[in-house]
């Protein structure tokens, strides 16, 4: 017999049964994450061996994204194989492209910065970029509450602010009133929503620097990336450099509607 195992993919197919020592047998079916993360490959072993087999290419696949598995086997024996494949950890997500980023020369689309650019603080220092993330998204399948993202209409948080609209992802966070406030935390459905009206794929732009810092997006104080996620999130994980230690900054983070403060939540409902 040939099991398909399920960790942490959840398969739909059943076991299948070798005829003879030399067949192959082809399992077609599908699979759906248990979490987010992007398709490696699989794993096969038995008794002396290990392989690792690469079968797919496919971009970031947030949670819920249907995945068409081929797997095909050939053995010389009826023992158990397991078959697994694996995942590339939590989500990420960060800045759609088009947000501005405010650097010592004015504003520059987050799609546009690179490694050695330099970005302007909330605290007023001009700090280097260190590698800038790409994660690509099927908005098809997207888990709209945890994927797609929040669109904060320009001036929806008073002073003008945000300058333009500001769309980023929902667990990414905004510096308001001396706390960090997830985006999705700020949803009213009216000045500030969870945006519907996307193609088919988009990127997600995440920017690192030295340490973990409040970037300016659309005049907005927001969280650089800090690393606590797998890099295997993004697209061009190869091409990021060895990073250092930063430690997240200490700030307390409100990550629902429930948690943020009167004055925030009166702020964000009008």
């Amino acid at each position: 017999m040939v099991s398909l195992t399920s960790s942490p993919i959840l398969y739909g197919g059943e076991n299948f049964l070798i005829v003879g020592q030399t067949d192959t047998q082809v399992y077609i079916g599908t699979a759906s994450e248990t979490g987010n993360g992007k398709v490696i490959g699989f794993v096969f072993e038995d008794a002396t061996t290990q392989q690792y087999f690469l079968f797919s290419t496919t971009p970031w696949l947030p949670f819920g994204t249907p995945i068409t598995v081929n797997v095909s086997s050939g053995a010389n024996d009826p023992q158990p194989y397991n078959w697994d494949l694996s995942t590339g950890g939590a989500a990420a997500y960060c800045f759609m492209a088009g947000t501005e980023i405010a650097t010592p020369t004015g504003g520059v689309a987050v799609e546009m910065l690179r490694a050695g650019d330099l970005v302007l603080c909330h605290d007023g220092r001009v700090a280097p970029v260190s590698w800038v993330g790409v994660q690509t998204i099927a908005s098809r399948f997207a888990d709209r509450l945890r994927v797609l993202p929040v669109r904060i209409t320009a001036g929806a948080l008073g002073n003008g602010l945000p300058w333009r609209d500001l769309l980023l992802s929902p667990d990414h966070a905004l510096l308001l009133d001396g706390v960090l406030v997830q985006a999705g935390a700020l949803v009213n459905g009216a000045s500030i929503r969870r945006e519907t009206n996307l193609p088919e794929r988009f990127c997600y732009y995440h920017v690192e620097l030295a340490d973990h810092a409040l970037l300016l997006a659309e005049g907005l104080p927001a969280e650089s990336f800090l690393d606590q996620v797998s890099v295997f999130a993004f697209d061009n994980w190869h091409e990021r450099p060895a990073p250092a230690q930063a430690r997240e900054m200490a700030l307390p983070r409100v990550k629902s509607a429930r948690q943020l403060p009167r004055a925030l939540r009166a702020r964000s409902a009008a």
